[in-house]
């Protein structure tokens, strides 16, 4: 018995190992390159749709004829995309309540990144499929008229709002929890600090990412 229990503990120590290694990839996946990602196609790509349909097709044209880019969409966004989604959803279905251990915001927080983090999930997979999917099997570029008509419809439009609300919750939620996952914050100060970043932060892209779906609406 002595010698049984003995082999569990380098067995236990090698699966928390791995289990620490993988949750530090799954954080940092969130942030680079699917934070970044996110990022860049809010503020830097879709944003010129609010200077009209015209501005963002001409600007997104040159984002369409990168070289050997679907290679480079699955190297930097597909297979971290599909290793964030499966941690993910493993760490959902095995994490224990700690509602002792956290205070009442924290744990309202970590809720809503694990429901968020379903709900991108969902919205990732349709907005794929029906844009970049769309074009890989049709050839068909989903240009201003397409993403015009899903937005002038009510029930595409609450989807993308609620889809993409989850996206950026979820992403800046995670930048808070990959600071700590990181050490980057140590101490409670530190933490809530940059709690309240992550917050303003969500405000500000929230903003401008339902500003942007509203813009689609206009007529081409």
């Amino acid at each position: 018995m002595a010698e049984s229990a003995n082999a569990a503990v380098p067995l236990l120590a090698d699966r928390d190992r791995l289990h620490w290694t993988l949750r530090r990839l799954h954080s940092l996946s969130g942030v680079v390159p699917i934070g970044f990602y996110l990022l860049f196609h809010i503020l830097f790509e879709n944003t010129y749709v609010l200077r009209g349909g015209d501005v963002w097709w001409k600007h997104s044209e040159s984002l369409r004829q990168l070289p050997f880019q679907m290679a480079v969409e699955a190297l930097l966004l597909w297979i971290p995309i599909s290793y964030h989604a499966i941690y993910g959803i493993f760490i959902t279905a095995t994490a224990a309540p700690n509602s002792a251990g956290y205070g009442y915001t924290r744990n309202l927080q970590y809720t809503l990144q694990r429901i968020t983090g379903i709900l991108a999930l969902a919205f990732i997979g349709f907005h794929v499929a029906t844009t970049r999917g769309y074009f890989y099997v049709t050839g068909i570029d989903a240009d201003y008229a397409r993403m015009h008509s899903f937005m002038i419809n009510p029930i595409f439009l609450s989807f993308y709002i609620i889809g993409t609300l989850s996206c950026v919750y979820h992403f800046t939620n995670g930048i808070f929890t990959f600071c700590i996952t990181w050490g980057i914050t140590q101490g409670p100060r530190a933490q809530m600090m940059v709690n309240y970043a992550c917050i303003v932060l969500f405000v500000i892209l929230a903003f401008v990412s339902v500003d942007i779906l509203v813009a689609f609406r206009a007529p081409t």
